[in-house]
């Protein structure tokens, strides 16, 4: 059991939360939460512009064949690859982060996706070197999936771990930072896209927000280097309670691993399929400008931003799987009118329906998670269960979807089947929302549905 964690004697500490025992320096969860977020949006900027480029330029600088819809699908398979090693990447991280820290597990990670993307920036094109170029993207993706798989875990810990109180939307800034992420990544292309016309565009102009990565890299390095392991870790030293085998030790009681699996490659799927899926497909099938979609995405992810910890709120006071079966269930809803609006080519209706389905029905599932899946894992093996459920899932859901998604219109000539797809994943995370159990409960006489 936890006695105590370090104080600073500068700020007076409070005793509330699960163990009245732990002490906690507010102003370190403050400089925490400010780092694991700020760090987190940097690093996923880094890969969520593969995504948007993916859909965007990589079919004719990497894949280039007659049939446009042929290289979005192979541009979609490179994708998948960093959704591969994102498990890998995740058990190695959450070896370590369990082990030796979350801090310095979390500077690792981001070191090497900042490489990673740099070195995409500065790729040759297929028009250049053949098929070397297309097998180098595909080594950097996977080191950039590797990389991701195990920061959120670790960011989440570093923010939820520094305090007791209010987990809900400490974490939930966490996964603001995400989207801050993604509106960063696809911004950076809306510039480059409105600065150059299309020849410019795609002889260097892509290259830039590749590029501008070793900046944002060294700005995240410099904060987390600044800010001090949780709490919860600090008193696990302190009072010997590591294993040295966390991985063991969690899937000795897989259940809550499966659940969180269940849930984020459910929820995941419906994600991906609208933010890159749709994306490409308005633009290739349906020949909508780019800046249709690459505008609806941005509004979608800044009101998820600012939702993500309200959400987290709502989520500490009705229950994390309640509002996540009813965030779910909303998406399988919305699934066959996100389509419907695409057809109609009016970039007002498409802008307002992914809006509607990222920033207030995702941003519900995906707020809440933070503190959930942490709650579901003893603090000694938190960062490996976490990790380990979270990327397995996101294989299915980020990985697979889109590549999925693209074969089905392809073979089909029409979207219901990915529609069909949208529905059975929310059920899949549904499933996984009444799977899961208080780690104290195992029984489930507590759970919150």
């Amino acid at each position: 059991m936890i006695d105590r964690a370090y104080v600073d004697p500068a700020h007076p500490p409070t005793a509330v939360g699960p163990d009245p025992r732990v002490l906690i320096d507010p102003g370190r969860a403050r400089r925490a939460v400010a780092a694991a977020s700020i760090g987190t949006a940097l690093e996923w900027y880094d890969f969520f512009l593969y995504g948007t480029a993916a859909a965007l330029v990589f079919p004719a600088l990497f894949f280039p064949t007659e049939d446009p819809t042929t290289g979005m699908l192979f541009s979609f398979a490179v994708f998948a690859t960093g959704f591969l090693a994102r498990p890998l990447g995740g058990l190695i991280a959450g070896h370590l982060g369990d082990r030796f820290g979350r801090r310095t597990t979390l500077l690792g990670t981001l070191l090497v996706m900042g490489i990673a993307t740099a070195l995409i920036g500065l790729l040759p094109t297929y028009a250049q070197v053949g098929v070397l170029a297309p097998a180098l993207l595909v080594v950097l993706r996977l080191l950039q999936g590797a990389a991701t798989g195990g920061e959120w875990g670790g960011a989440v810990l570093l923010a939820v771990e520094s305090g007791p109180d209010r987990r809900g939307a400490r974490g939930g800034l966490v996964q603001s930072a995400l989207y801050v992420g993604l509106v960063l990544g696809n911004l950076a292309f809306v510039a480059v896209t409105a600065a150059l016309d299309e020849d410019a565009l795609l002889a260097w102009g892509w290259r830039v927000p590749f590029l501008v990565s070793l900046v944002l890299v060294g700005v995240g390095v410099y904060l987390r280097r600044r800010v001090d392991e949780s709490p919860e870790f600090t008193a696990l030293i302190e009072q010997h309670g590591r294993t040295r085998h966390p991985l063991a030790d969690v899937l000795r009681r897989p259940r809550n691993v499966l659940a969180v699996f269940l849930v984020r490659a459910g929820q995941n799927t419906t994600f991906y399929l609208v933010s890159v899926f749709c994306l490409g497909y308005a633009v290739t099938t349906l020949a909508m400008p780019r800046w249709v979609t690459l505008t609806a995405l941005i509004v979608g992810a800044g009101l998820a931003a600012v939702a993500c910890p309200l959400w987290g709120r709502v989520g500490e006071r009705i229950g994390a799987a309640r509002l996540t079966v009813a965030a779910l269930s909303g998406l399988a809803m919305l699934a066959v009118p996100l389509f419907l609006a695409l057809d109609t080519g009016s970039a007002a209706l498409v802008i307002g329906v992914v809006a509607l389905t990222i920033g207030v029905v995702n941003a519900a599932a995906d707020g809440v998670q933070p503190m959930w899946f942490a709650s579901l894992f003893e603090a000694r093996v938190r960062y490996s269960g976490i990790t380990i459920g979270r990327e397995a899932g996101a294989i299915v859901g980020g990985g697979l979807a889109p590549l999925l998604a693209a074969w089905l219109v392809a073979t089909s000539g029409h979207w219901w089947p990915v529609a069909i797809l949208m529905i059975v994943a929310a059920a899949l995370g549904i499933a996984g929302a009444l799977l899961a159990r208080d780690p104290d409960d195992p029984t489930g006489n507590d759970t919150d549905l």
